[in-house]
């Protein structure tokens, strides 16, 4: 055992007496790992009253990175517990027991998002999924979504073929991944409608802390703001925002607002930097930008690509072919 991991059973050991010595007799901890995006382990802790209800996993890297830095471990195991508390009696917070997950319940609930293909690629055998170059479209469930953001379970091929196959009598709610395409984007578009803000106006949110205004664009709106600025597209929530690009028209109407084809800069999965091409600059050195930004500025687990793509490329690759569209699970 080497010192680091010495160093983290001495911390979640410290943690879990000092939570149930808290909590009282009745509850009981467990330690989790889970593979998030782009393959990121997260280390975390369920605490468990005794029951069947199983709430929400508390992650536990950023607290140990302050227990490293010399935290008070008791003022951990406070901040923990006023996590635990402040969420285990919302209804968001429901144990999946209790999610409905009938076809008819679930059919407006299955939404996309996409990911880096290459850092997904141990997901993607049990994952159903559409690649487009170097991005994946994957599939899920949401659970809830609130102010304080959103709450989801990833659909696996066990899900696709309980779905795909009906019940004697009953209509499947998809038999292909096409036709769970099609579904999930519908329900991703109404649920979580795009969002276009100028960069320099975002910049200047973080600075204010007041709402960026957002650009009401459509199919007839005149030719917007050619040249070399730079536009964000995400949607209303800010979270997985990057699947806009995936929306019905939206290239078609964005280049009608631009007046030119464009960029597309993904930078991260909850946004893409969008910027005409009458830029000044060349595919490789935007490409050089994202690398350097997802290097230095984003999260590992919200990396989605390190290449631009042209609007006119990407429009050619979201014609899939009849091969994936097609696709069953048995």
């Amino acid at each position: 055992m080497n010192n680091k991991t010495k160093n983290y059973d001495n911390f979640y050991n410290g943690l879990t007496t000092g939570l149930l010595r808290e909590l009282g007799s009745g509850y009981e901890t467990r330690a989790i790992t889970d593979t998030k995006n782009n393959g990121i382990l997260k280390n975390g802790i369920l605490i468990q009253d005794g029951s069947k209800s199983i709430t929400p996993a508390i992650y536990l890297d950023e607290y140990y990175e302050d227990f490293c830095t010399g935290k008070c471990l008791n003022d951990i195991i406070r901040q923990i517990l006023y996590t635990y508390r402040g969420g285990s009696d919302k209804d968001k917070k429901q144990s999946f027991y209790e999610i409905d997950f009938s076809p008819l319940a679930i059919k407006d609930k299955i939404i996309l998002r996409v990911v880096n293909y290459a850092r997904n690629i141990a997901l993607q055998q049990d994952i159903p999924h559409i690649r487009i170059n170097d991005i994946a479209i994957v599939f899920h469930f949401m659970v809830y979504q609130d102010e304080e953001g959103i709450g989801t379970i990833k659909l696996t091929k066990n899900h696709f073929v309980d779905y795909a196959n009906a019940s004697p009598g009953e209509t499947p709610i998809f038999s292909t991944l096409g036709q769970l395409f099609a579904l999930a984007l519908e329900n991703t578009k109404r649920l979580f409608p795009v969002r276009l803000n100028r960069l320099d106006d975002v910049l200047q949110t973080l600075l204010t802390k007041q709402s960026a205004p957002s650009i009401q664009f459509s199919s007839n709106l005149s030719n917007g703001e050619p040249g070399e600025k730079l536009f964000v597209l995400t949607n209303t929530s800010g979270i997985n925002g990057a699947a806009c690009i995936l929306y019905p028209d939206i290239i078609a109407q964005l280049t009608q607002y631009f007046g030119s084809d464009f960029y597309i800069l993904p930078s991260s999965i909850h946004e893409l930097l969008l910027l005409p091409s009458s830029t000044s600059f060349c595919q490789e050195e935007l490409n050089d930008m994202i690398r350097e930004i997802n290097l230095s500025q984003v999260p590992k687990d919200e990396i989605l690509s390190d290449h631009a793509y042209h609007s006119c490329d990407f429009t050619q690759l979201l014609k899939l072919p009849d091969s994936v569209i097609s696709t069953r699970y048995q």
